[in-house]
């Protein structure tokens, strides 16, 4: 899988966050709705982003994938989650798509075959994220994110990114 470590992810397309450092700045910024209101767009998503700057973040998707049956959370992105990201990157090209996940990174696991993103929930059940999300080109298209960590040379795995889904 390729790895970015720009900032890219911020100002187009869609990604998966986990790092609460790469998070915060968004919530600082006042940058978060909920998946409630984004899911209320469904019958006309406004001319420009309802946050200032150019990254939305979307708060509550962890919580459907973890309160729901792997199959029906997986359905749910498929039928709900990929839709409106499809509208959305139509309706706003300059604007990074953020979904942001409190959960440690070792809950993340990417299989080595098909590069998907599996999310192990707190049940220890498995949900694959890429796939909902980004459909089966996610495997092509699909980044690893990297923020620099405290360490000279280190980088750190802060989440996953496509830039663009069909």
């Amino acid at each position: 899988m390729e790895e970015i470590s720009s900032s890219v992810w911020q100002r187009k397309g869609s990604c998966i966050i986990f790092d609460q450092k790469s998070l915060g700045e968004f919530i600082s910024a006042g940058a978060v709705i909920s998946l409630r209101e984004a899911l209320g767009w469904s019958n006309g998503i406004p001319a420009t982003p309802p946050v200032a700057g150019r990254t939305i973040l979307i708060s509550g998707l962890e919580t459907i994938v973890e309160i729901l049956d792997p199959p029906e959370a997986e359905d749910f992105l498929r039928n709900r989650i990929r839709p409106l990201l499809i509208s959305l990157q139509n309706r706003w090209t300059d604007c990074g798509v953020v979904f942001g996940f409190s959960s440690h990174a070792k809950a993340f696991e990417e299989t080595s075959m098909e590069e998907d993103v599996l999310f192990r929930r707190r049940d220890r059940k498995t949900v694959r994220l890429s796939k909902g999300l980004w459909d089966g080109s996610s495997s092509i298209n699909m980044k690893r994110v990297l923020r620099e960590g405290d360490l000279p040379g280190q980088e750190i795995i802060v989440g996953y990114y496509v830039a663009r889904i069909s």
